[in-house]
């Protein structure tokens, strides 16, 4: 033998494993992220297909970007918060995060009602801006561009926000 282990040649050695990260640093540094480009894509995608071929966009009125914001609100806080949960019990039960969490820790009950509700609140707060809006009389509008823009920004902007915040609450499930 010439000096390396049986099976192995000397550039196929593993270094020592470090420890996982912790999932609150995951939470904003990957998978916000992550989920804010996603959520920009779809959510610009749509808005482009909506407001595109339009001359203007209504910032408050009927066909404006209520049309779209408010029902994208919901699905959008409602769908990033569960699978906020659901990536941090992912990632901590195939130990790629810390704490470990067990296999059987009971999540989805628990992600079910948080996302349900930071649904609910994120959508009133966004109708309370519509209405404050129209009873202002903001009555402007935004041509297809800015339409898309906007859009696009608010849906990465909300998505960021909540599903790094829903990876940090799944962290801190458990023991």
């Amino acid at each position: 033998m010439s000096g390396v282990a049986e099976g192995r040649s000397e550039g196929t050695q593993r270094a020592p494993s470090a420890a996982p990260p912790p999932i609150g640093r995951l939470a904003w540094r990957v998978f916000a992220p992550l989920d804010a480009v996603i959520n920009m894509a779809i959510n610009g995608g749509v808005a482009w297909w909506l407001y595109g071929g339009r001359d203007d966009v209504s910032l408050v009125g009927p066909y404006g970007l209520p049309m779209m914001a408010l029902p994208m609100t919901f699905i959008l806080a409602t769908l990033t918060t569960f699978f906020g949960w659901f990536n941090a019990v992912r990632e901590r039960r195939a130990g790629r995060a810390s704490p470990r969490l067990a296999g059987d820790a009971a999540w989805a009950s628990r992600a079910g009602t948080e996302s349900l509700t930071t649904g609910v609140v994120v959508w009133l707060l966004a109708l309370a801006v519509v209405l404050a809006g129209r009873s202002v009389g903001a009555d402007g509008s935004l041509g297809p561009a800015g339409a898309i823009l906007a859009i696009t920004a608010y849906a990465g902007l909300l998505a960021f926000l909540l599903h790094g915040r829903a990876v940090a609450r799944g962290g801190r499930l458990g023991p």
